[in-house]
């Protein structure tokens, strides 16, 4: 009695294993979305420092205040470079009157040389004093030159218009040069930074237009470049995009993109010999498709047609059979 309830078991599995429907692959694709961390860097970002030594005086620039291209940011004692700049403005007089006195001395000798009451030699030394003079005054305007760029290095200006991060320095502390003094980012020409999976980069640039999401709001993005430099930790590239709209430095967040390409949802995969893949039918019968960039419990992008016709009710018993000689064996 036991062997016709085996074959009642099997005859309607047979059955069910013919049984199968099909789908176009437009009514179930899914385009998943992908997410990566990004933040919102200073298009310049600098560390105003001291370029000649002295003591700083003044700081207008306070913390968080936004400031123009040129903008006073630090005053530093500037009363040894004026004295400088004095001493480098009378030694360039003094040579001026020496090489006036030298010019006249010179008109004189060359006179006398016409009426042979001096040598060719000594004109030649007269011509020869002037020459020096006038290299020596040069030296004393290039020296005076640098005693006013001196100068006018006490005053510490924005390089760019921008917002004042952080104070350095305090009123009253002695600046060596090189000494930062404060930092300053920019207020324009912001950029998005993300740091993408490399197997995620070409979805990303194949993808729809993607998204900053920070502060619970969405911010509409471009992407600018893409860096050649892969993060051998991570396995990450740096994608850096552009907004629409202004953004604030330091604001961090997701971006977010949505794929183009159709993919099967995870249901639909199913591994046979060791390798996943979905069942679509070519023909009247169905076909089963290696996906070799498949991973179980993911969607898997596909290439096909939005027609294509994929086996839907009954694709996890194609290709099942019941064994042939089951029936045998039990006699």
């Amino acid at each position: 009695m036991r062997i016709p309830s085996l074959l009642l078991l099997l005859l309607p599995f047979c059955a069910i294993a013919q049984d199968w429907s099909a789908r176009a692959l437009g009514e179930i694709a899914v385009y998943p979305e992908f997410r990566a961390p990004a933040r919102v860097v200073a298009g310049e970002e600098a560390r105003v420092a001291a370029e000649v030594g002295a003591r700083v005086v003044a700081m207008p620039a306070r913390t968080g205040a936004a400031v123009a291209r040129g903008a006073e940011l630090v005053r530093l004692d500037d009363a040894a470079f004026r004295i400088e700049l004095e001493r480098a403005r009378a030694q360039v007089a003094l040579i001026d009157s020496r090489i006036g006195l030298a010019r006249a001395q010179l008109d004189q000798a060359r006179a006398l040389a016409t009426r042979g009451f001096i040598s060719a030699d000594g004109l030649r030394i007269r011509e020869t004093e002037l020459g020096v003079l006038q290299r020596e005054r040069d030296a004393a305007r290039a020296a005076q030159a640098a005693a006013e760029l001196a100068l006018a290095r006490t005053v510490i200006r924005a390089p760019f218009a921008g917002v004042v991060r952080e104070r350095l320095a305090a009123v009253g502390d002695l600046a060596a040069p090189g000494t930062p003094l404060l930092s300053l980012a920019a207020s324009a020409d912001a950029e998005v930074h993300a740091r993408v999976p490399a197997v995620q980069v070409d979805g990303l640039l194949a993808a729809a237009p993607p998204t900053l999401v920070a502060g619970g709001a969405e911010h509409a993005l471009r992407i600018v470049r893409v860096s050649p430099v892969l993060d051998a930790a991570g396995q990450a590239r740096d994608v850096i995009l552009a907004a629409a709209s202004a953004l604030p430095p330091g604001l961090a967040g997701e971006l977010r993109w949505r794929s183009r390409v159709p993919h099967l949802p995870p249901a639909y995969l199913q591994q046979r010999e060791g390798r996943l893949g979905a069942w679509r039918l070519r023909g009247a019968e169905p076909e089963f498709v290696v996906l070799p960039e498949a991973q179980a419990g993911r969607a898997a992008a596909v290439d096909w047609p939005a027609d294509a016709q994929v086996v839907d009710e009954g694709r996890f018993a194609i290709g099942l059979q019941a064994p042939a000689d089951a029936a045998g064996g039990a006699r």
